[in-house]
């Protein structure tokens, strides 16, 4: 299979909107990625397996079946474990998303089921094969809601809209989120191929019921919001290609009077030397309220602001096979360092992306 098949079948089960061709009722593919990780032992953002030697293989399933060429499913699995996730001796097994996309034509595209979080533009880069780097920036953790979505596109314009049952939060910095049906909304602007510009923006509920005497008596945990605008960028000339987002956030707290406001942004370059061999650099601030209940109806409320760094190779063996090495690190104010600590890693990566279909058709 050529590369450029390669990438327009990951393209399309992840992020695209055309209808797959006569011929392409069937997709299957599979990223498998093997990691080694050495970091240090206190960071908050970077230790991995208390600062030992840590080990991470995952696999991820991609799926799509178009039993007609304005029907398409769509299903995202993943198998994770080893010593660098949060379960070290346990194995992940979970699905990213599942959902139905209708083509009644390029201008409504309808998505039902479970799929990644509207807001921002990360979440279509998350996977191995398109992630320049190995990490990932620390303000746009991937969510995965229930919803219903449409979306559309012409030549120079993009647009989408949903209602889904999940917050945009980061796991660590907010509580556990409950389910409540919340909107959100993208556009984007493309006047040139190299060239596009976007926006998006969500809000509602963020909190959940399960935090009890923590929410004062009388009052719905859904009265407290979350507020999220966004804008995400991109730019190539050649070789070379340009990412950058930024997003500001604000939190209503139960004992507060005003909201908590928070704002992260990154950029990222990558240049491509030869068609083997690139480079990519990513520096990143994430000034994300920290907010949690500390007992009863008293809350923390502060934020947490961390600068990050990664610089990174990557070689591309085959077609299907890329090695990537990076080094990352991640500093706070000296205030601040007491509980968010600097930190550094060191990773490596063997990301396999195969087409697994053709594999029973050779057998054929």
């Amino acid at each position: 299979m050529t590369a450029r098949a390669r990438w327009l079948g990951l393209a399309l089960l992840l992020v695209g909107a055309a209808p797959a061709g006569a011929q392409e009722w069937l997709l299957l593919r599979g990223v498998a990625d093997a990691e080694g990780w050495a970091t240090d032992s206190a960071s908050r953002l970077l230790s991995r397996n208390e600062g030992q030697f840590a080990t991470l293989g995952s696999f991820y399933w991609l799926a799509g079946v178009a039993p007609h060429r304005k029907v398409q499913l769509v299903f995202v699995g993943e198998i994770e474990g080893g010593s660098a996730t949060d379960e070290e001796d346990e194995l992940e097994i979970e699905y990213q998303q599942l959902m139905l996309r209708l083509i009644p034509s390029p201008l409504a595209v309808i998505d039902a089921g479970k799929f990644p979080n509207p807001v921002g533009a990360f979440a279509n880069r998350r996977l191995s094969p398109t992630n320049p780097l190995i990490g990932s920036p620390d303000g746009y953790a991937v969510t995965y809601p229930w919803g219903v979505q449409v979306s559309g596109t012409t030549s120079h314009f993009d647009y989408r809209a949903a209602v889904v049952n999940l917050p945009l939060t980061h796991e660590g910095y907010v509580p556990d989120p409950g389910t409540a049906l919340r909107p959100a909304f993208g556009a984007g602007y493309t006047p040139i191929p190299e060239f596009r510009l976007g926006a998006s923006m969500t809000w509602g509920p963020y909190l959940s019921s399960e935090l009890g005497a923590a929410i004062p008596a009388g009052v719905d945990w859904k009265s407290y919001g979350e507020t999220v605008v966004a804008f995400d960028t991109r730019f190539s000339r050649g070789y070379f290609e340009f990412r950058g987002e930024l997003a500001f956030s604000q939190y209503e707290v139960p004992d507060r009077a005003d909201a908590v406001d928070g704002i992260t942004y990154y950029v990222e370059v990558k240049q491509t030397w030869h068609p083997r061999f690139f480079t990519a650099l990513r520096a990143e601030r994430n000034d994300y309220p920290f907010i949690r209940p500390v007992g009863g109806p008293v809350w923390i409320a502060r934020p947490a602001d961390v600068y990050n760094g990664e610089i990174g190779v990557g070689y591309r063996a085959s077609p299907g096979t890329l090695l990537k090495a990076s080094y990352r690190y991640s500093w706070s104010d000296p205030a601040l360092q007491v509980t968010l600590p600097n930190g550094y890693a060191f990773a490596v990566q063997l990301s396999c992306d195969m087409d697994i279909k053709s594999w029973f058709e050779r057998k054929q």
